[in-house]
């Protein structure tokens, strides 16, 4: 049984599902022991291209090298990748970056891969799931990375992004968000620590019906890519028009100012408090959405840098 690290890249298409889906494939070549975050990066080298989704898989297989990296073309093929231009984009790379100590040169095949203690983009990924990694040679990772360390990157850190299901959607941020808004139900029910005035009530429905006009031009803008998961549908495309043009998470903007406009009239404090801590939570599942939404699309940065404010236009 050996042990092999295999560096994932792609910057074409669909970026994070085409790595998820080569995960799968290298789960029929033995057992994936481990798989790093995602790691966004520029490339380096070759003609102009758009940035590379990077993370590295721990693989214990069965699979000497020789077959392994002829399974791994394999897969890359599958995944349509070309081999014309060196350093081209490419839809999937997998690089054997490590098998055991083996050093192989030669008949194809190079282990360890000859540049793989240059580029920041493999070591990172590499420590995160082998800490105690080290070339044949006796460089440790951790050394070689920390000599690379001014080559950007930017770490997506969202944990299990290969699988598919409720957790890996983000599903515990919308089993929260349930909970939160009952919490907030019950305390506007039973505060009896009531307070009433016509300043507030006027406030309150002003919040209300700005949080109601603000969702309903989020809903339409939105469409057929509305979902309640962190994690945006595979066929939803980045919207940037309309209300988005303005605040990149409107919809939880809205809940907020209907919340808020609601607790006003009923005249309840406690319900105020709870909106706070709805709007702390709305806030954080947010971030992790663009972390989400940063490793689907490559133009999300340049998007959330234009569009200055995350939840309510003009406001939060």
């Amino acid at each position: 049984m050996g042990i092999a690290a295999i560096a994932l890249g792609s910057n074409l298409g669909e970026r994070r599902e085409t790595l998820r889906s080569a995960v799968h494939a290298l789960s029929g070549l033995g057992h994936v022991a481990a798989v790093s975050s995602l790691y966004e990066t520029e490339p380096i080298g070759g003609p102009d291209q758009g940035p590379y989704l990077n993370a590295v898989l721990v693989l214990e297989t069965e699979l000497d090298p020789h077959r392994l990296l002829a399974h791994l073309h394999a897969i890359e093929a599958a995944h349509g990748r070309e081999r014309r231009t060196r350093w081209e984009a490419r839809t999937l790379d997998l690089d054997l970056i490590l098998y055991d100590d083996v050093v192989i040169e030669g008949e194809g095949v190079t282990v360890p891969h000859p540049r793989a203690s240059e580029r920041r983009f493999v070591l990172e990924p590499l420590v995160e799931v082998m800490p105690d990694a080290a070339f044949p040679d006796g460089t440790k990772a951790t050394d070689a990375l920390a000599q690379v360390l001014d080559q950007g990157l930017e770490r997506h850190g969202h944990d299990n992004w290969w699988r598919h299901g409720f957790a890996s959607r983000g599903g515990w941020w919308v089993v929260g968000q349930v909970v939160g808004i009952g919490a907030w139900v019950v305390a506007a029910i039973l505060d009896r620590a009531r307070f009433a005035g016509p300043a507030s009530a006027t406030i309150g429905v002003v919040l209300f019906l700005a949080g109601a006009t603000l969702a309903w031009i989020a809903l339409r803008s939105l469409g057929r890519n509305l979902t309640p998961y962190p994690e945006p549908m595979r066929s939803s495309g980045l919207v940037q028009t309309g209300i988005y043009a303005r605040a990149r998470h409107p919809i939880y903007g809205s809940v907020l100012l209907l919340v808020a406009g609601a607790s006003l009239l009923a005249g309840s404090a406690l319900a105020l408090v709870f909106t706070a801590g709805l709007a702390a939570f709305f806030w954080r599942k947010a971030a992790s959405e663009e972390e989400r939404l940063m490793a689907r699309y490559p133009d999300y940065p340049a998007y959330r840098s234009e569009v200055r404010w995350r939840l309510i236009p003009w406001v939060l």
